[in-house]
């Protein structure tokens, strides 16, 4: 993955690594620019999820392909003009001279918006000053190209598989935001752009579901869980007054508004933040929420790692106190080292140790030997239901949890 790291004079992510970018112009949305483009603005809207309408779609992508050519000098175009021509379009378009359907009218091009795949929609925090509402693309480096760049916009950059990028955040290398960083999580386990295509598809986006439960535990199926529209997956808010909230993994406006007037209509605060495993699909709204709160995001041994902020980690037997309903912390290793339940009496927030998984990820592979111990340690409490991180709460013997073990000393309250 190219990653370019911005001035620290910049006023926006100074000093941080990022990915090529830049706003959505006017002109991104020029008629003729729309006539050279392979993709359709109604096929750019479908690709998008159908959440945006097709002209301002396919604008998306025009400028996607206008900012990765004046930012890396990277033209996903055909044909391929001369090496003259190509810095003489690129000067233009950085001076505001010109238009890039001007320069695909003057060089007869086609704008390969074909080549891009979208894997994400971000916005940044409502507290920010600065707000932008950002699509996310994928693209292969074109065989020969070699990116430049412009020293006022990017002073360096770097070649990093998504592991090697997360690992050098954690080693405090480079600075990255969550966008950044969780794309990187999403791309951890993808062999190529085909993969992305294939999964990592956007769909329409709902508001969110408030379900009560049972007292002191309400459900809220949100459905842009790790900014890819149209992914749900199940955040909880425990507790009656001072509430806990586990697994907020969207992080768009509509979901943090949804936590917010849940927990309001409980008559609520929340409290503090819990995740399960900290995956982008369960993890990705928690420091929007917790940036906006001030309260403390915990995590499972290790599962800060990869994340730019810091977590509270917690370990199996400890309990989760912040609210006026406690959670037993259990370890549940299988789909991620750092994997957590938490039980809450009988019941358990069981995150991705049961039911399916995120349905437009590429995720890492279950560790089957881990996760089968993992529903023994969950047998032994007799819990009385399940809830997942994705679809319905589901019933015990639908794991084999039913034939339990003595149910341990102390199950929460």
């Amino acid at each position: 993955m190219l990653l370019t790291q911005r001035p620290a004079s910049m006023a926006f992510a100074g000093d941080l690594h990022v990915f090529p970018g830049g706003r959505v112009d006017e002109a991104d949305a020029d008629p003729r620019a729309v006539a050279r483009s392979v993709v359709a603005p109604t096929d750019a809207a479908t690709a998008l999820g159908g959440n945006i309408e097709p002209a301002a779609a396919l604008a998306n992508y025009v400028a996607a392909l206008r900012e990765l050519f004046e930012e890396a000098g990277v033209l996903l175009a055909d044909p391929l003009p001369a090496a003259a021509d190509l810095d003489a379009a690129r000067r233009g378009l950085l001076r505001g001279d010109v238009s890039l359907a001007d320069v695909a009218e003057r060089l007869d091009l086609r704008l390969r918006t074909d080549l891009l795949a979208p894997i994400g929609h971000w916005t940044t925090p409502p507290i920010m000053p600065r707000r932008f509402d950002t699509r996310f693309f994928a693209a292969e480096l074109p065989g020969g190209a070699e990116p430049s760049f412009e020293v006022d916009e990017v002073v360096a950059h770097r070649w990093l598989a998504p592991r090697a990028a997360l690992e050098a955040m954690f080693a405090g290398e480079i600075g990255m935001w969550v966008p950044t960083s969780a794309t990187l999580q999403q791309l951890l386990y993808v062999s190529g752009l085909g993969e992305i295509r294939e999964r990592i598809v956007a769909g329409p986006v709902a508001a969110p579901r408030v379900v009560a439960e049972r007292p002191g535990i309400t459900r809220i199926v949100v459905s842009s869980a790790g900014a890819v529209p149209g992914q749900t997956v199940n955040a909880y808010l425990v507790g009656r007054q001072r509430l806990v909230l586990v697994d907020p993994g969207d992080p768009s406006d509509s979901a943090t508004a949804g936590y917010l007037e849940a927990a309001a209509a409980m008559g609520g605060e929340i409290v503090a933040i819990a995740l399960t495993h900290v995956d982008p699909d369960h993890a990705a709204g928690a420091e929007v929420m917790a940036l906006q709160l001030e309260i403390p995001i915990i995590a499972g041994p290790r599962g800060g790692r990869h994340l730019p902020y810091v977590v509270r980690e917690v370990d199996d037997g400890d309990q989760i106190t912040a609210g006026d309903i406690e959670l037993d912390v259990v370890a549940t290793p299988g789909p991620r080292d750092d994997h957590l339940a938490f039980a809450i009496g009988r019941d358990l927030l069981a995150g991705d140790l049961v039911g399916p998984r995120a349905a437009k990820a590429v995720l890492g592979k279950v560790d089957e030997a881990a996760r089968g111990a993992s529903i023994e340690r969950l047998a032994a409490r007799r819990p009385d239901r399940l809830f997942p991180g994705h679809g319905e709460p589901v019933l015990p013997d639908e794991f084999g949890l039913s034939a339990a073990a003595t149910p341990p000393g102390s199950a929460g309250s």
